[in-house]
């Protein structure tokens, strides 16, 4: 069986991310014995394989499949072996970048990936045959799966451009934003709303089936094309602004029918009247709705100098998905699990954790237009953060 504290391994490595995002903060007021950009490889790391994917490998087996099955295709071991694998990681980024150990054990990490994936959806197989309806859910979950697949393609293409200099090449940053397309807007995001949607059916909260599943099937069909709208910053803007509109637009009629779905939906079971979990997921909703907008306004040319030349916009826009949708829904779901108690601490460490991000989205963003730049409130807000992060250690005592 998947042991439910293991979820604790998970939260370590968040807090690790806040700390080195603070850390990140700190460089310009004080002298920091890392280079910056060694830093900032490990902080993408661990956050995409540290938090998102050992939260991801807990939570599929327990909700999708039975003890027999997550005994027998040895998950927990996989658990076991991953954990070390993203310390050596950790380490080998912030030393020396990317470099022959580093890609070492990022390349043995891919393998365990690998591993999981093919065990789970094989495993999926015998769980919900061909010949039986298969829950809305796991259809998510399975097309997250392989928009992660094929995001591992990515890091094959940048080694053989980095390997011939092309560093800085549009070439080299269109196979970048490859992989952190299909990475966070491809399987993180099917697998997270996947796991909301099993929650729906877990607690059975009635919804339209019909327009989930058209919200499911928007998004799948963009979830390709919807690459292009990475790319709308580079020379050959006129060969994928189609690809890109036609992204955008099927999202937007997806985010309509996800909208009118919920607005009919009773989630009392769900929220058990609780504020914070209803201030929680409403944040959520809100990054998401933004998340939709902002890419249907990158499709105008007149705003590309900021979506696509703004660092601290590009940075607002990666926190929006990564922080405000991706990683708050796993915390909403992981609370829902009870694999962490939400008692008086949390609930003040989540306050912390969620203003902390309305402020660092607002200032990167006023930043990010030119409006002022205010780097130590940053720092302070980074930091407010972290300490909200570190709430999820701390058990409850009595």
């Amino acid at each position: 069986m998947i042991e439910k504290r293991n979820i604790r391994f998970s939260f370590l490595f968040l807090l690790i991310i806040g700390l080195l995002g603070t850390g990140m903060r700190a460089y310009p007021f004080y002298l920091i014995p890392f280079q910056y950009k060694h830093i900032l490889h490990a902080h993408s790391h661990v956050a995409f394989q540290g938090w998102i994917y050992t939260a991801m490998i807990l939570l599929l087996p327990t909700y999708f499949l039975s003890a027999k099955q997550i005994e027998l295709s040895r998950y927990p071991l996989q658990f076991k072996l991953t954990v070390p694998i993203i310390v050596a990681i950790l380490i080998t980024f912030s030393l020396q970048g990317y470099a022959f150990w580093s890609i070492l054990v990022s390349t043995l990490f891919q393998l365990l990936n690998y591993w999981f994936i093919y065990r789970f959806l094989k495993d999926c197989k015998s769980a919900y045959p061909a010949g039986e309806a298969r829950p809305l859910s796991l259809s998510f979950v399975r097309v997250g799966l392989w928009l992660g697949l094929l995001s591992t393609l990515a890091p094959y293409g940048i080694g053989v451009l980095s390997a011939k200099g092309m560093q800085g090449s549009e070439a080299y940053n269109a196979a970048v934003y490859f992989f952190l397309h299909f990475q966070y807007n491809g399987w993180f995001l099917f697998v997270a709303i996947g796991l909301l949607f099993k929650l729906f059916e877990n607690h059975q909260i009635q919804f339209d089936h019909r327009k989930a599943r058209t919200f499911f099937l928007t998004f799948a069909i963009a979830a390709i094309p919807g690459y292009a709208l990475s790319l709308l910053g580079m020379s050959f803007y006129d060969y994928v602004i189609f690809p890109a509109a036609i992204a955008a637009l099927l999202q937007l009629v997806g985010l309509g029918f996800l909208l009118q779905m919920l607005g009919k939906m009773h989630m009392h079971p769900l929220l058990r009247n609780n504020l914070w979990l209803k201030s929680f997921l409403l944040l959520i909703l809100v990054s998401f709705v933004l998340k939709i907008c902002l890419q249907i306004l990158a499709l105008f040319p007149g705003l590309q100098p900021y979506f696509f030349y703004s660092r601290n916009l590009i940075i607002a826009y990666i926190h929006l998905n990564l922080i405000g949708v991706i990683s708050f829904l796993f915390i909403f779901i992981i609370v829902q699990a009870e694999w962490v108690e939400l008692w008086w601490l949390t609930k003040a460490g989540n306050f912390l954790l969620m203003l902390g991000f309305l402020i660092t989205e607002i200032l990167l963003s006023i930043s990010g237009f030119g409006w002022g730049f205010y780097p130590w409130s940053l720092l302070i807000f980074s930091g407010v953060m972290t300490v909200g992060i570190f709430t999820f250690l701390i058990p409850r005592r009595g």
